[in-house]
């Protein structure tokens, strides 16, 4: 018989960290190709977008050290890390599942020495040539079929379907996944009542907005959550709370000075924001065809990669 053990599952920008990585990096390094980033969204897909971004940051000199050192200025919230390594400490399995890349991800997680703390990572693969130029290539690649699901998953990577896969892969007492944007809407619908799953969803933020559009389609608990003190709160309760106290706090959106098995969603609506870049990033599900930018022959024209 397998031993008791949780899963838990975190995207990565706006939820362990309060930035987007890609944008970081662009806003921090070089303002131009900052505002050829945000211009060119939607008209590119992602990653495809990054990756010719990074070989024009290192054409115009950036080095290596430049993004290892402004990836590591990216603040991590204290009460993060102390409830990833409480989580850890009672013998779950973490996970990040992320439409970033190992590159930025690996750099934070060891910048803060937590990248111990995680069983694996999930998201396009990067790494730096003899050069020093960045490389980052499709999580799925346009070598493989489509994913061809109906939610709103990038192109490059279905979060449900790999999600699903670690879901699978043991007998967990319970599943946890943490996200804030439309692309944390799929793995979401991934829960199972019946197991006491959660889905910690970021307060205000796209995910909440996918959620109340479809409530039909999640089937697991919700916990809201706004801030690093909201998930070290809620860490606590799913350990120390009780298993019936957990299992009551369906939809609750708490404050960090208030205890989580207290709180009741307020009955006054709420205006519901995307994250900086989430919405406007997205890639729409129904796109009939996505062309590469790294293939495109048009290296100035960002516009012609993608015919939405």
């Amino acid at each position: 018989m397998s031993p008791s053990k949780r899963l838990f599952v975190f995207d990565f920008d706006w939820t362990l960290i309060d930035a987007d990585s890609d944008y970081f990096v662009f806003e921090h390094l070089n303002a131009e190709l900052s505002k050829i980033q945000l211009d060119s969204i939607g008209k590119v897909q992602w990653t495809d977008l990054q990756q010719r971004l990074l070989g024009e940051l290192f054409d115009r000199g950036v080095s290596r050290e430049d993004i290892e050192r402004t990836l590591t200025s990216i603040p991590f919230a204290p009460e993060r890390i102390e409830a990833l390594k409480l989580m850890k400490e009672q013998g779950s399995d973490l996970y990040i599942l992320s439409d970033a890349n190992t590159v930025y991800i690996e750099t934070v997680l060891k910048a803060y020495n937590i990248d111990n703390l995680f069983t694996g990572i999930l998201t396009n693969p990067a790494q730096f040539d003899s050069r020093g130029r960045l490389n980052v290539t499709r999580y799925h690649g346009l070598d493989k079929e489509p994913h061809r699901c109906p939610l709103p998953c990038e192109p490059n990577l279905c979060k449900g379907l790999e999600f699903q896969k670690l879901i699978d892969s043991y007998n967990w007492t319970q599943v946890i996944y943490m996200g804030d944007a439309s692309n944390d809407f799929c793995p979401s619908t991934h829960l199972s009542r019946e197991r006491g799953d959660l889905v910690l969803a970021r307060r205000g933020l796209s995910l909440e907005q996918r959620i109340r559009e479809r409530p039909d389609l999640v089937k697991a608990e919700i916990v809201y959550w706004q801030d690093a003190q909201d998930v070290l709160e809620a860490t606590k309760d799913i350990f120390f709370g009780g298993r019936d106290r957990v299992s009551s706090l369906t939809s609750t959106a708490f404050s960090s000075t208030t205890s989580l098995s207290t709180m009741v969603e307020s009955s006054s609506s709420s205006i519901l924001a995307s994250s900086p870049i989430d919405e406007i990033k997205a890639v729409s599900a129904t796109s009939q065809q996505v062309l590469s930018a790294v293939e495109s022959s048009d290296s100035k024209m960002f516009a012609q990669a993608v015919k939405a």
